[in-house]
Order: C-alpha cells, then sequence, then structure tokens
C-alpha cells in the first residue's frame, strides 16, 4: 500500500490470524489497483474492516484517526462480507474518492458530495446524487477494470437513474432514521444517509 507504517500496517493485516484478513488482503489489492488505474494519486491510506454501526456501510475519516494515521477508509463487515464483491468494490472506490478530493480538490462540509465529487465519480463510472446514494454506469472503466480482473458485474445500470414518468411506478419508497425519503426500483438497496448516518429501510 505505502511506505513506512502504512505498509507495516498493511503487511500485519494480512498476516494476523483475525476474521478480517482474507477479506482486507483483497481490498488492499483492489485498492492499490483503483488508485493506478483511475490516477487518484492517494500518498497515504489505510483500509480497516470492522463490526461498525448498523447504520454504517463503510466511511472515510478525514484528517487523523485514533493512532495519527490519515486516510482512514472503514468499511462495515456485516454488509460487506454479504453483498456482491462487485458492490463491495463499489463502496472502496466511492470511498477512496473521498481521500481523492481530500488530497487533490476541496470537499464541502456536511453533505460533501459536491459537483466536484460528482464529476470525479461519474468519470470512472459510478453515478452519486448529492446525498450520497450511489449507482453503477451501465459501461463504465469501473466495471470493464472489474471485468478485466475476473469479477461479474451486472451488464445494465444499477441502481437505474431516478426519472419521473407517467403512471405506474416500480419505485418504492425508503426512508432513514431523520425521515428523509427516496425512491428506488432496487430491491437489496444498500445506502445510508449522510445526515444522520442510518441505513434507508423500505417502506411497505
Amino acid at each position: 500500500m505505502n511506505d513506512g507504517i502504512y505498509h507495516e500496517l498493511a503487511t500485519h493485516q494480512r498476516s494476523e490470524d483475525w476474521f478480517g484478513r482474507d477479506l482486507i488482503t483483497g481490498l488492499q489489492e483492489w485498492a492499490d489497483r483503483f488508485i493506478v488505474q483511475f490516477e487518484l494519486d492517494i500518498p497515504q491510506v489505510v483500509l480497516r474492516v470492522d463490526d461498525l454501526p448498523r447504520s454504517c456501510l463503510g466511511h472515510f475519516r478525514p484528517g487523523h484517526n485514533g493512532f495519527g494515521l490519515k486516510g482512514e477508509i472503514a468499511l462495515n463487515h456485516k454488509y460487506v462480507s454479504s453483498l456482491p464483491k462487485w458492490r463491495v468494490l463499489g463502496v472502496l472506490v466511492h470511498e477512496l474518492l473521498h481521500a481523492w478530493q481530500h488530497v487533490h480538490g476541496k470537499p464541502s462540509e456536511g453533505n460533501h458530495h459536491n459537483g466536484e465529487f460528482r464529476r470525479k465519480a461519474e468519470s470512472v463510472g459510478l453515478i452519486v446524487g448529492r446525498r450520497g446514494i450511489t449507482g453503477f454506469s451501465a459501461a463504465s472503466r469501473f466495471k470493464d477494470l472489474l471485468r478485466s480482473n475476473g469479477v461479474e458485474v451486472p451488464t445494465d445500470e444499477f441502481p437505474p437513474r431516478d426519472q419521473r414518468t407517467k403512471g405506474e411506478s416500480k419505485s418504492k419508497k425508503w426512508t432513514c432514521g431523520c425521515g428523509t425519503s427516496i425512491r428506488c426500483a432496487v430491491p437489496d438497496l444498500a445506502a445510508q444517509c449522510l445526515k444522520c448516518v442510518q441505513v434507508f429501510r423500505r417502506c411497505d
């Protein structure tokens, strides 16, 4: 991953006998690949897999963490261990883009999926809304890279863009703890609200 303590930590994570070893090993390899292929030029990244609060899929922590390390990306083991591999890698790319923006761009306070972030995400194939809801383009550098490395990905756009049409819609309402609601036709939506950091739940 990186030199010095970052390299030592990555080596320790791959060699220690713990619940996240296999997952973190794969994530480290993919993070290196994404950083190079998408020209992110991120000098310091540390990955963490943990049983985070149920409301949190993953996060990027700007500045230093409690160990004095910068560029922490944490993924929730409870979710990433059950999602398809391509979706997990999509979460990783999303968080790496936050790391990129904090090094090279101008992140916004609060809701930090600003125009700069969304344009960068779109350039690699992620469709990110202002609130952070992430979809994937039908054809993109992200999907091409995964396919070239043996990872199966859907050929369509996932989830589809929010299109307002007359007549009956297959979209269902999803809401979070603060009352923010969205509509999505995807039956297994995995997304969280950046305002209250709770996972969106389907309103049946």
